[in-house]
């Protein structure tokens, strides 16, 4: 899984908190918080966790903040070949390539 950056910075933005707002609410330094909702420093759970009580979520809605990470040449079918095709194990498999 992944944090979705974009989303934390949209629903920053959509309560009508600034970064020194939110970095304020951390206890972290603004340019920290810049660093965090830019990607170049990692969240902590507790960073985290203060976010989504700031904006009022709460800690079983934290799960809106992540990216489930898919392989690319994986389909529900199987693996695909070079040419992003099903590979022919893949359609036997299926039945549904003919």
């Amino acid at each position: 899984m992944k944090l979705n950056l974009k989303r934390i910075k949209a629903e920053r933005i959509a309560n009508g908190l600034t970064q020194a707002d939110v970095a304020e609410a951390l206890k972290i330094t603004r340019s920290s918080y810049v660093l965090r909702e830019n990607g170049h420093t990692n969240w902590t759970i507790d960073n985290l966790t203060s976010f989504c009580k700031l904006i009022g979520l709460g800690p079983d809605e934290i799960g809106i903040f992540f990216w489930i990470i898919r392989s690319k040449n994986r389909t529900k079918l199987g693996r695909r070949n070079k040419y992003g095709k099903p590979s022919s194990q893949a359609s036997k498999r299926s039945g549904c390539y003919g």
